[in-house]
């Protein structure tokens, strides 16, 4: 199959490294984004490893499921379980 001219690159303008540099100097401070949109703290997330019944699992994971279909959070089986840890511990503390 043949390119167009247009995809070929033998086309394409040679990009010289004085030009790189120039654009990569006029881009590296430009905020990318809505720049009045605030970013959230970041909270260091860390992995671990849980055994639950399989019936339990399976709750957890069609719940996720029917969430992320309408639209719903918690989407997904660590925020769901994140979020019954956190409804445990805000209970356990009062």
């Amino acid at each position: 199959m043949l390119k167009k001219p247009t995809q070929q690159a033998s086309s394409r303008k040679i990009v010289t490294p004085d030009e790189a540099d120039r654009l990569a100097s006029k881009l590296a401070d430009k905020p990318y984004g809505d720049e009045e949109r605030q970013e959230a703290p970041v909270i260091k997330q860390t992995r671990t490893s849980i055994t639950l019944p399989e019936s339990l699992l399976r709750l957890c994971e069609d719940t996720a499921l029917a969430n992320k279909r309408s639209g719903r959070e918690p989407k997904n089986v660590s925020a769901i379980v994140r979020a019954a840890l956190e409804n445990y511990f805000a209970d356990y503390r009062s």
